[in-house]
């Protein structure tokens, strides 16, 4: 009976938690694209937060993912860590419209995980892929390609930092509500060849794609979804062809702890790159979790991880993420 008791009251109290948290505001998923090998060469859609900044206010951001890119097969070998800081700036201009510019600064480097990555995969028994077959920390991005030359994209000596491809983002709220559905954000972007080093960062043409974000409440949960589908202006990288489109789908799970603090679980997944190129051509699986945290009015910080979710053959194989926003 004491026990019953006892459990009945912890119950109580989780439930209390979580009527509580549910009272809480959303504070929107993290704004990360894809970061699968290939991917960053072409545009992404994810929601940026859920709701539309009113006229006059904007928002600077900055969002940094450092990940890990390990894949080696007969057609193609990538050893590489990639840095992305992706800098944006949005700002309301009307009811329920707001216009953003985003510009993405991408340093390549043997970087630093492998050794914790290697250290990960023995004490769990995953294997190593080839890794140690390798040097440490070092780089070298090649593919076989379709006519069967090998294309070295980059080594050693390619370390240093590049500008991406600049989006241009118009967003606009098609609904705002306190029901079960929140909000519906329809999305349009423009992404421009202004990458200053063409292979590997950058699609070569004028992007152009579309979305429509949702956001809901259950309970103490606020959930969000995405469908992309955007086209290309370019066809071919390193002669493998490449797919005209992509889709993309997104959603995540958020769980507001307090007012300033928040939990999140993410998947992002995107149709495959290539036409006919071994798993580049699978859909790829993005699993994030993360946390959101209001230091201020003013500021919010977040960070998290980046992991492989089905796939590992066409994946990161791991990643940190971290990125803070100031809104006025």
């Amino acid at each position: 009976m004491k026990t019953t008791r006892i459990a009945f009251l912890l119950m109580m109290l989780i439930w209390g938690q979580l009527v509580a948290a549910g009272q809480n505001p959303p504070k929107g998923p993290l704004p990360i694209t894809g970061q699968t090998p290939l991917q960053t060469l072409r545009l992404d859609l994810v929601p940026i937060r859920p709701e539309i900044l009113e006229r006059g206010r904007w928002e600077l951001t900055l969002f940094n993912s450092l990940t890990n890119r390990w894949n080696k097969t007969d057609r193609y070998l990538l050893d590489v860590e990639i840095l992305q800081n992706i800098i944006g700036f949005s700002i309301g201009i009307g009811k329920d419209i707001e216009f953003a510019v985003m510009a993405p600064l991408i340093s390549r480097s043997g970087g630093v995980l492998d050794p914790m990555i290697m250290r990960f995969h023995d004490r769990f028994g995953l294997g190593q892929a080839d890794r140690g077959e390798f040097p440490v920390n070092a780089i070298q991005v090649s593919f076989v390609n379709n006519s069967g030359k090998e294309v070295v994209v980059f080594d050693n000596t390619d370390k240093g930092t590049i500008m991406g491809d600049v989006s241009l983002l118009a967003r606009h709220r098609l609904y705002g509500g306190q029901g079960w559905l929140r909000s519906l954000v329809w999305t349009a972007l423009l992404r421009l060849p202004t990458a200053t080093q063409r292979e590997y960062y950058g699609s070569g043409g004028v992007d152009g794609a579309f979305s429509l974000a949702s956001t809901h409440r259950s309970g103490p949960f606020y959930l969000y979804t995405t469908l992309g589908y955007g086209e290309y202006g370019s066809g071919s990288l390193f002669d493998i062809e490449l797919r005209p489109y992509q889709w993309t789908f997104f959603a995540a799970v958020e769980y507001s702890v307090s007012k300033k603090i928040s939990l999140i679980a993410q998947q992002l997944s995107n149709s495959g790159v290539a036409a006919t190129f071994e798993g580049f051509s699978d859909p790829t699986h993005e699993l994030i979790l993360g946390v959101k945290h209001v230091v201020s009015p003013h500021l919010m910080l977040e960070y998290g991880i980046v992991e492989n979710l089905f796939k590992f053959r066409n994946s990161v194989d791991f990643g940190l993420i971290f990125g803070l926003s100031c809104r006025y």
